[in-house]
């Protein structure tokens, strides 16, 4: 048995010990998951993998997604909501950067969660990876930024294998149809070094909104058969607001508190609908005029039931733009005991 085929061994062997362990502490908040544990297989050093775990609502009352704290530094997690409401679903994406590891990587990210009523649980989601040190990825993911509607960047990502003289790649798959892609092998010696440029773009005619994809490049190593690569970035649209994070501060009276958002297109629009109140948070009706800026108030009374804490809430406008996708507008504070 060969190295990688030993680490993939013991990836196999970690999923199923952190399995056993969850189901050793299994309660209503790891009944919520489809799955908690997840293997990435074989990667290249440098690259940055991905994974989506699905959180669905069972519950007869709104859950909050309090924290999400990993075991090391190199593994992040993002929420798709703040609070998820009876019968609705969030996604807990766990991200794992592989630049400074090699072989068997194991890592948890931990998710605190609480019901409305107080039930506070935390729920242990493990991935696991084998970080393969003859192939190398630089840098590890193509990251955009914010990018301008209309225009059309692009960034290359070499990849490099040592040791692979019939080593080649065939092809290349992804189901974005925002992206585009160019891979080009830049050099092959005699000892057995192969290199590869992979030049990654956004199309011009892509619609507002975040760029979240991926494309696999398909090889001949039936190892290592296909490598992700990760691409991200957010494409500005007309449609824009300020401030980006609306902070409420702190709530500690019946009055509560209230705090407005300037949306703004450099064409007449009208706000056809805005989505997120309840649980203590409302949403002033937008007027119905088209024009270039409007005014969202959002004000929080806090109430019998209602979260305590630090609380975040997510707001989704929707405009009579035709290509322009809703905006979503965050709004936090912290309520008193």
């Amino acid at each position: 048995m060969n190295v990688r085929r030993t680490f993939r061994a013991l990836g196999g062997l970690f999923v199923i010990a952190c399995a056993a362990g969850n189901a050793a502490a299994a309660g209503w908040a790891d009944s919520l998951f489809q799955e908690r544990t997840h293997d990435f297989g074989a990667v290249p050093r440098g690259a940055k993998v991905k994974h989506d775990f699905m959180l669905v609502n069972r519950l007869a009352e709104p859950i909050t997604i309090l924290s999400l704290r990993p075991s090391c530094g190199c593994t992040s997690g993002k929420a798709s909501a703040g609070t998820v409401n009876p019968g609705q679903a969030a996604v807990i994406e766990a991200q794992m950067d592989t630049r400074n590891f090699l072989g068997l990587k194991a890592t948890t990210l931990f998710v605190t969660l609480v019901t409305a009523s107080g039930k506070e649980a935390e729920v242990r989601l493990g991935v696991s990876s084998n970080i393969l040190a003859d192939i190398v990825l630089n840098p590890g993911s193509a990251d955009f930024g914010t990018v301008l509607k209309g225009q059309a960047p692009s960034q290359v990502i070499t990849i490099d294998r040592i040791g692979g003289a019939s080593w080649r790649f065939e092809r290349m798959v992804s189901a974005s149809r925002v992206l585009t892609a160019k891979l080009v092998e830049t050099k092959r010696d005699a000892g057995g070094s192969v290199s590869y440029a992979l030049t990654v773009g956004i199309r011009p005619d892509a619609p507002a909104g975040p760029v979240r994809d991926e494309i696999r490049l398909i090889s001949n190593d039936r190892e290592t058969p296909s490598i992700p690569v990760l691409v991200t970035g957010y494409v500005r649209g007309d449609l824009t607001a300020a401030p980006s994070v609306l902070t409420m501060g702190e709530v500690s009276s019946a009055a509560g508190k209230q705090g407005r958002f300037v949306v703004r297109s450099t064409r007449p629009f009208s706000i056809t609908k805005v989505e997120g109140a309840g649980d203590g948070f409302s949403v002033a009706a937008a007027e119905a005029d088209r024009k270039n800026t409007h005014v969202i108030t959002v004000a929080y009374r806090p109430g019998e039931g209602n979260m305590r804490g630090d609380l975040k809430r997510v707001f989704r406008v929707h405009t009579d733009l035709p290509d322009e996708p809703p905006l979503d507008l965050t709004a936090t504070l912290h309520v008193n005991p």
